[in-house]
């Protein structure tokens, strides 16, 4: 028979309401008393209900975490970063990936609220006005993460995604390359199209024509357009939309029999771990992604506890690194 919470108060010599105190954090019970019951729990082997507990405060100890991607290495690092700063928060993750559905998507944050989460870490697929709306009438504080929602009035972290594309463009145009071509990401998510536009800007700026094949986030897409983005604008260097698609895009490429960087040059966006072991190694966007997770449950937890009103977005810094996919020699 399982040990209940008054077996835990008669053992410590406390009462039952200074029990439920202790195991909600009451920074007003005195250590000695708060010593005495965690040890009568540790004896007892007592695990209280979250049920109860999240009905007694009003409060869940639970998040959820909905991702766009779950085979995307870069998202398993950014869940990490948020599952390492919830536990040390007190909270417990619940997560759940729509593979880019926005369906999908909304199904999901209904059926946590339903949960009673405390909150949502959102890294959006892209959900239109109707959506926004929806989601704005729930009483579940909830933070975007990587990806902004347009007209959505949360509180956001994430890079800049258009001036780490300019740096990279500009960078390669540095270089000496005046045919620098763009893999860009799913035209509905922001952080896509904001790449893009910052590539266009760069190209632009430096007085060079523009090559944008669009594609998706995925390693397979960097696969099939190379083929169409040699053939139809012969690059000497490319900016991918993530490095997924730019390993792709290298794979293919040498398989073509060109050589990278000598042939042509590439940048992608992320900084995943595979991009550091390829061969070439991968030169890129380094974004703290890790960071990125932690800050967006440090932003919930605040609106959980009630914050001040105003929509936040935090823009962290990222850092263009230059690895062996970016050669240093002049073009014509």
């Amino acid at each position: 028979m399982k040990p209940t919470i008054m077996q835990v108060a008669e053992r410590a010599q406390v009462s039952k309401a200074t029990v439920s105190r202790v195991l909600n954090r009451n920074p007003q019970v005195k250590e000695d008393i708060k010593e005495r019951v965690l040890k009568a729990i540790e004896e007892l082997g007592y695990r209280p209900s979250a049920i109860a507990r999240n009905l007694a405060t009003s409060r869940s100890n639970m998040i959820g975490l909905i991702l766009p991607d779950i085979t995307n290495p870069y998202f398993p690092v950014l869940a990490r970063g948020i599952e390492d700063a919830a536990h040390r928060l007190g909270y417990a993750l619940f997560i759940s990936n729509t593979d880019n559905d926005p369906k999908l998507e909304l199904e999901y944050i209904h059926k946590m609220v339903e949960q009673q989460v405390g909150g949502i870490v959102l890294i959006s697929a892209s959900l239109d006005e109707e959506a926004v709306h929806d989601l704005t009438s729930l009483k579940t504080p909830i933070v975007l993460c990587d990806r902004l929602i347009d007209g959505a009035p949360f509180d956001a972290v994430l890079i800049d995604d258009y001036r780490a594309a300019y740096e990279a463009v500009r960078f390669l145009s540095s270089q000496g390359h005046v045919r620098i071509a763009h893999m860009a990401g799913p035209k509905n998510i922001q952080s896509a199209e904001n790449r893009k536009r910052g590539y266009l800007d760069a190209m632009r700026d430096a007085g060079l024509e523009p090559f944008v094949s669009a594609g998706s986030f995925h390693y397979e897409s960097g696969l099939h357009q190379m083929d169409a983005v040699i053939e139809e604008y012969r690059p000497t260097a490319l900016f991918a939309a993530n490095d997924l698609v730019a390993l792709g895009a290298i794979q293919q490429a040498q398989r073509r029999g060109l050589r990278v960087p000598d042939d042509i040059a590439v940048i992608g966006c992320d900084d995943i771990p595979f991009g550091q072991m390829s061969s070439p190694a991968l030169s890129t966007i380094s974004i703290p992604v890790y960071q990125i997770g932690v800050t967006a449950v440090q932003l919930l937890e605040d609106r959980m506890k009630g914050g001040k009103p105003g929509t936040r977005n935090v823009i962290l810094e990222h850092r263009l690194i230059h690895r062996e996919s970016c050669g240093g020699v002049e073009r014509k």
